[in-house]
């Protein structure tokens, strides 16, 4: 530790001269090795922000706690904006730093309060301490936005004293709260769905994707985010598991199936995921389910749409793309999807924030043709999709990075929680057959949050 202690003080000692020679705050990281870490038991004892990120194979788990630098923008420019002021920042380092990132689904904004006001249109976030782990590599990364304004002593304190906080934690039980349904979405979405249905007979859109929100009341337990994460990081196996929690009280979290752009170097990856069958219990019985799947005329057509626009989207950028002619199955633990991996390498200088902001929301999520289904969702939806179903993930300062589609998800607003799901509506799309759908795609985050083991004022349908 006394090594680390004299590195950390060099790094903010250099920040503190950039940050008087260039009349603005400049970040400083130190990055060294550590042993294994808890990420949800340093979730469940720290009483600050955290942002988390795992992958599906697992090999690379993400937590940050506080935060060093916060990013905004907002309007229809926001992914640009938010790239040029993290490209300002991202220089001030010599060595690997990370962020977290997410998006709003849309910039249209309802004009009454909204459960999304603390997350707003985009953010970017350096986390003050960031928890790594690369497969069997830890690490710990320190991050400290510097002003010439504060003395180098004044950061080696603070710091000092935040990370003997974070080295004495000691485990703690969280509560499970009870929960009751204020609002369970139905009539609203059958409303959205009728209205689908006209789109697509009137040859306005192709596809479209409606949603699905159903709102709960909590108890005055405190929301526990650690053990909902836990549970979904061991059950949902195929999925990414990811969480922004800005405050103590609200927080946005879930465990997505969907990749949508990953950039390492100059190679990119993604996949076109859509088409969702029940998962049966039975192997016998899945089998048959999967064979059942991948014949679908309705699920393929709904699946192929998405393949093609996210081709499209990365044309601009990229050399011939790279698809399989049939789609795959995805496995997640309640349903069955069609899988289609899509690889390119890139021939541009595009950003991985302009990457995601091409690709964003994909057919899975908005509808084809794009602008068409986004602008008519405003008219037929009557809620604020906030951050669900948009862009979240991670990127470095070299600019490699990975972003996830966030569905399967939950938001967490003091004391109410959230779930959401959608379904794609295409012409021989069927109403109970895309509402049993959204129930199978709450499922996770409804066995999360452990509402088998308790009532829910007697309303919860299943």
């Amino acid at each position: 530790m006394p090594d680390t202690q004299t590195h950390i003080k060099q790094r903010i000692e250099q920040a503190h001269k950039r940050a008087r020679a260039w009349q603005r705050p400049v970040l400083a990281s130190y990055t060294w090795e550590i042993s294994a870490f808890d990420a949800f038991q340093i979730i469940q004892n720290t009483d600050t922000s955290h942002y988390y990120f795992m992958t599906p194979d697992r090999t690379l788990e993400m937590l940050g706690c506080g935060d060093a630098l916060v990013l905004s923008a907002s309007g229809p420019e926001r992914f640009q904006r938010l790239q040029y002021d993290w490209s300002l920042h991202r220089r001030d380092v010599d060595a690997t730093i990370h962020a977290f990132a997410g998006f709003s689904f849309d910039t249209f904004m309802r004009p009454q309060k909204s459960m999304w006001d603390a997350f707003g249109e985009a953010s970017l976030v350096v986390p003050k301490f960031l928890y790594r782990r690369y497969k069997d590599r830890h690490t710990l990364t320190v991050a400290t936005l510097v002003s010439s304004k504060q003395s180098v002593e004044q950061y080696l304190i603070q710091l000092a004293d935040q990370l003997a906080q974070f080295s004495s934690l000691r485990p703690t039980e969280e509560a499970t709260p009870s929960y009751t349904r204020v609002k369970d979405g139905v009539d609203h979405f059958k409303s959205s769905f009728q209205q689908a249905k006209q789109l697509i007979e009137e040859e306005r859109v192709e596809k479209i994707v409606i949603a699905r929100e159903e709102i709960y009341q909590r108890s005055d337990d405190a929301f526990p985010f650690a053990k909902s994460l836990k549970h979904l990081a061991d059950h949902q196996e195929s999925s990414y598991i990811y969480l922004y929690q800005p405050k103590r009280d609200i927080g946005f979290f879930g465990a997505t199936p969907e990749r949508l752009i990953q950039k390492e170097g100059m190679q990119l990856n993604t996949a076109a995921i859509a088409g969702t069958i029940k998962r049966p219990k039975t192997e016998i019985e899945a089998e048959i389910a999967k064979e059942k799947l991948l014949n679908d005329s309705k699920n393929r057509e709904e699946h192929q749409i998405v393949v093609k626009d996210i081709k499209q989207a990365l044309t601009p950028y990229t050399a011939p793309i790279q698809t399989q002619d049939t789609p795959q199955i995805l496995a997640n633990r309640s349903v069955f999807h069609l899988h289609t991996p899509i690889q390119a390498t890139l021939e541009t200088n595009a950003s991985l924030l302009s990457l995601a902001e091409s690709l964003h929301p994909t057919p899975a999520l908005g509808g084809s043709p794009k602008r068409t289904s986004v602008r008519l969702l405003r008219e037929i939806e009557r809620f604020d999709r906030g951050w669900y179903g948009s862009p979240f993930g991670w990127v470095d300062n070299e600019g490699d990075g990975e972003f996830v589609v966030a569905i399967r998800s939950a938001l967490v607003q003091h004391q109410f929680v959230a779930l959401y799901a959608g379904c794609g509506i295409v012409k021989d799309s069927a109403l109970e057959q895309e509402l049993e759908e959204t129930e199978m795609k709450m499922s996770p985050i409804k066995q999360a949050l452990q509402f088998d083991l308790h009532d829910q004022g007697g309303t919860l349908d299943e």
